[in-house]
């Protein structure tokens, strides 16, 4: 397909007269964006149009940064995905993510460079809409992954026994959550709930870290670091980012607001996730008995 495009008339001359290839990707319900070198649009499709509700665009006529800023304030991460548009742009390699949007959409994002006639390196971009398939493993109250896609997703990160990197695994849970309930009302935990989500979203940064809601006030984390410590002050960072919330919770004593406990564990290679989970579990119980809204780490097996 590359080849074919860049020896194409709407390669070469980026006319808007119709070819078979306009025709072929107008026709795909995926919304598709080619950039040049020069970051000009060479072609767009009617689904990437409708897709990001923007007017249709004229081949070879908009440079790429107007349109970045007619979409990015649709998005939950903006900036995040206009500096990944820019870094691919300088680069060669291949990449495929999701985007999240605040209408609570969810695309898939791929995009792949090839080589235009002067040997300088174009790009095409193609978006799904993939909001469906997704809302079947998100937590809704909170945006994060549920218990469906923790069942999918925890053993595969666990079990897998490639890769040099530390993994880590924290379960949090949010301390004395049914008496903040009791008190102040579902409503209001609800919110509490959802400004942890936040937080716990904020602190993790690689596109392969896992975050998910397990149940009501239980959350589990799973990261790839270079170090265990960092794992560790990651996780004590997200604890103290809850407590700074400062929210008025009487039915937690010695705090009076809301705090957090978490276990963790840490290992290199593959382990048996049920055993880990296991363990992680045992230190997060040990963490609440200990007094609450501290970090205990996980014993070995």
């Amino acid at each position: 397909m590359a080849q074919a495009l860049s020896s194409s008339p709407l390669m070469s001359s980026g006319e808007a007269e119709c070819s078979i290839f306009e025709r072929a990707l107008d026709a795909l319900p995926d919304g598709v964006l080619l950039v040049d070198a020069r970051r000009k649009i060479i072609y767009s499709n009617s689904a990437f149009a409708r897709y990001w509700n923007i007017p249709g665009i004229p081949c070879g006529s908009r440079d790429d940064r107007k349109t970045l800023a007619m979409v990015t304030d649709q998005l939950v991460d903006p900036a995040g995905f206009v500096a990944e548009v820019e870094r691919l742009h300088e680069s060669l390699e291949p990449s495929e993510d999701e985007l999240r949007f605040k209408d609570g959409r969810v695309f898939s994002r791929r995009s792949v460079p090839f080589c235009e006639l002067d040997n300088t390196h174009a790009r095409i971009w193609i978006f799904s809409d993939v909001t469906e398939a997704r809302s079947a493993t998100l937590d809704h109250l909170t945006g994060l992954r549920n218990r469906l896609a923790f069942s999918r997703e925890f053993r595969p990160f666990v079990e897998d026994t490639g890769g040099e990197y530390i993994r880590s695994v924290a379960i949090m849970d949010v301390d004395n959550f049914k008496k903040y309930n009791d008190l102040y009302g579902h409503a209001a935990g609800d919110e509490v709930l959802r400004q942890i989500g936040t937080i716990l979203r904020s602190h993790l940064h690689r596109a392969d870290d896992l975050l998910f809601r397990i149940g009501g006030e239980e959350f589990v984390m799973a990261v790839r670091t270079d170090r265990d410590v960092d794992a560790h002050s990651l996780f004590d960072a997200v604890r103290t980012s809850i407590t700074d919330l400062q929210q008025p919770h009487s039915g937690n004593p010695p705090y009076d607001q809301v705090t957090a406990s978490l276990g963790i564990a840490s290992f290199v290679g593959g382990r048996d996730a049920n055993g880990v989970f296991r363990t992680v579990d045992e230190a997060l119980y040990r963490a609440k008995s200990e007094g609450r809204n501290r970090i205990a780490l996980a014993r070995p097996s």
